[in-house]
């Protein structure tokens, strides 16, 4: 409400405006704040970046990124890790006991067992390792091989075969096979083994110490054949069998693994030999013996061993 108010002073009058202002009173606060939902949660912090492989598309310039913010992934207590090459094992890698080296570069060793002394031959051509033995003579007198005397044998047991690979039927011709002393000669020995020699004749006669056995015969050999010889030097014993499961000496019921029957030997140092001779041309013969460097045609006997070793 307003009113008016007078005074004069010289002369002059002064009017006043007096007005009474009424004011609103303040108002009042506001009683609750702003809340945020109970159910909004704030990250505390951002998650790990994880990238896909670039893929490049051949249909597009661009390449594709595939990606996504978030929390760090973590694998399920059930799953398996795989191992593979982007990811190393935290856990040692064991070899198993079965496992085995391989050696590389190996070397085959040589095949085992004696081979005829090129020293002692006469009229004979040797070839394959001194294993294979040619007849080259045209008399009538005796000739042949034998392993060197280095090899020579006064105990023991032993099991070795001649094959005859190549056989000329002459009358007369004396190819032979068996044992010998490291002094026997080859004088004579296809008719009587003489000199210390035990043999077998190729017509199939077995002949010891200067004669003939007369109960043992093997029958005569054919090109192609095989002749096994079992030695007992212990108990001065020998025995022959066409392999591979002919009888011992032509006789059934002997055998060397029991020590039944055989044609004695007299004792001393023995030495496999081959000899060749007779009265009708002694050339083209061909034997090949085994001493022991490959498999046999036949079954060693029992307690014997396999092969003349060096």
């Amino acid at each position: 409400m307003c009113g008016a108010k007078s005074s004069a002073k010289n002369n002059d009058r002064l009017i006043m405006l007096v007005c009474n202002v009424s004011l609103r009173p303040p108002r009042a606060g506001i009683a609750a704040g702003i809340t945020e939902t109970a159910t909004a949660v704030d990250a505390t912090a951002t998650g790990t970046v994880v990238f896909a492989t670039l893929v490049d598309d051949p249909a597009s310039v661009g390449e594709i990124v595939d990606a996504y913010l978030g929390e760090i992934m973590l694998e399920a207590a059930s799953a398996d890790a795989v191992a593979d090459a982007g990811f190393a094992l935290i856990g040692e890698i064991l070899e198993t006991v079965t496992a085995a080296d391989t050696e590389d570069g190996s070397v085959t060793a040589a095949p085992s067992g004696a081979s005829f002394d090129p020293a002692t031959v006469t009229a004979v051509t040797l070839s394959g390792s001194n294993l294979v033995a040619t007849s080259t003579g045209t008399t009538s007198a005796d000739q042949g091989a034998r392993v060197a005397s280095s090899s020579g044998k006064s105990t023991g047991k032993y099991y070795f075969e001649m094959v005859f690979t190549v056989a000329v039927i002459n009358q007369g011709d004396n190819v032979t096979f068996g044992i010998g002393t490291t002094s026997a000669t080859y004088t004579n020995i296809g008719n009587s083994a003489t000199g210390g020699a035990a043999v077998y004749r190729n017509n199939g006669n077995v002949l010891s110490n200067g004669s003939f056995d007369f109960s043992s015969s093997l029958g005569a050999i054919n090109a192609g054949q095989v002749v096994g010889c079992a030695v007992d030097l212990n108990n001065h014993k020998i025995w022959f069998r066409v392999a591979p499961s002919g009888s011992w000496n032509g006789i059934p019921g002997q055998d060397p693994a029991t020590n039944t029957g055989g044609v004695a030997i007299i004792s001393g140092t023995m030495v496999p030999i081959c000899t060749f001779g007779g009265f009708g041309g002694t050339s083209g013969h061909v034997t090949t013996a085994n001493f022991g460097g490959s498999s046999f045609t036949g079954a060693v006997p029992s307690g014997f061993t396999s092969g003349w070793p060096v």
